[in-house]
Order: C-alpha cells, then structure tokens, then sequence
C-alpha cells in the first residue's frame, strides 16, 4: 500500500499560509519540548504531525478500499462480520 503523500516534496514545493488556532497548554509546552529536542521551529513539528496525519488518513483509506474487495472477492457481506471473526477468535483460542 503506498501513500500518495510525499511529506518532504510537499514541504518543498509548498507555500506557506499563517494559521491561528488554539492548542491546550499541555499539548503546546509537548510540542516546544520536541521541537526543543529535535532542533526544530513549533511550526516544523505541527506541520510534520499535520502531514502525518494526511498521511495515515490516506492509508487508512487504503486499506479500508483494501477491505472491501477482498470481502466482495469473498463474498462476505457486512452483516458476517461479526460472526466470522468469532469463529476466527474461537479457532485462535483452541490453539492455545
């Protein structure tokens, strides 16, 4: 499975947009403790978090379209999942 995101190409090619918002105190000081650690600006931390972040989304996306054909392919509905995966547990549990 591979992301169409390119964290370092995006970063290159982009323009930069100032935003305002809001963080709790903890997750601020967090983030200036690992920007302090890494030798980073705040704005290079939250925006390597952000481009993770669209990063494991598209993943997630993947795998989930991954998901669906192979249950199509299989011809599993919606409604055997739950059963399908006690029997799978089941069978896990006999083993041990």
């Amino acid at each position: 499975m591979t992301s169409t995101y390119k964290p370092c190409m995006l970063i290159l090619r982009m323009k930069t947009r100032t935003l305002n918002i809001s963080l709790p105190d903890k997750l601020v000081k967090a983030l200036d403790r690992r920007a302090g650690v890494e030798a980073r600006s705040r704005s290079e931390i939250i925006r390597a978090a952000a481009l993770s972040y669209l990063q494991w989304w598209e993943e997630w996306r993947n795998l989930q379209a991954y998901g669906r054909r192979q249950a199509r392919r299989r011809g599993i509905r919606p409604q055997d999942l739950e059963r399908l995966i006690g029997e799978v547990r089941a069978e896990r549990a006999a083993r041990r």
